[in-house]
């Protein structure tokens, strides 16, 4: 008996559904457990049933897919691949750098996303090469950060309190404090209102 990749897909556009629907049919491995078009009940949804692998799309109608990204992976480490046209590569840049294990675009043809798809399943991180080129421009950071860390950061960059990251991540407030004292200690910085302000110094943010 095979065993299937469960698939959840995050677009808000029919075709492309319809065009991932049609493409993962054809491949044995792999099974669409459902199709969203909103990115407000993405998190309910991997927390109702076992998903394998997201398929986000940065462009949303409700929210940033980069909020969507910094929820699932900074509560269940889930497998993502940014599958957009978006072409403001800083925001591309931003979701690898919270943890997206894979950037394919709209552009591509058909069989990166399967690339990219096997890749991240198999824990290694795929750009493709359209996206390689296009994000060339963009250094590495001096600092490495967990994903967790990174979602954190994020949700510290718009004003959130311990409390609500903790909430929105579902882990417990000292989990939370501790990953700042490990923001603090990687940036080099000595008070928590200063962490934004050095992230965005090192292209974090």
């Amino acid at each position: 008996m095979s065993t299937h990749h469960r698939i959840l897909i995050v677009d808000d556009h029919p075709i492309t559904q319809g065009g991932l629907r049609l493409l993962f049919a054809g491949q044995e491995r792999f099974l669409v457990v459902g199709t969203l078009d909103r990115g407000a009940t993405v998190s309910a949804f991997v927390q109702s049933q076992p998903v394998d692998l997201v398929i986000l799309d940065l462009n949303l109608p409700d929210v940033r897919g980069i909020n969507v990204l910094a929820e699932i992976i900074g509560s269940r480490d889930m497998t993502v691949i940014i599958l957009t046209g978006e072409t403001q590569y800083g925001e591309v840049d931003y979701a690898l750098k919270l943890g997206a294990r894979a950037v394919v675009s709209k552009a591509d043809p058909p069989r990166e996303i399967l690339a990219a798809c096997d890749a991240a399943l198999a824990g290694d991180i795929y750009i493709s090469p359209q996206m390689r080129e296009a994000l060339g421009r963009y250094r590495q950071p001096p600092v490495t950060l967990s994903s967790r860390q990174m979602a954190i950061l994020h949700y510290l960059a718009q004003g959130e309190s311990n409390k609500e990251i903790a909430y929105r991540l579902s882990i417990a407030q000292p989990t939370v404090s501790f990953h700042i004292a490990e923001l603090r200690r990687k940036l080099e910085v000595s008070h928590n209102r200063k962490i934004v302000d050095r992230a965005h110094e090192l292209n974090l943010l």
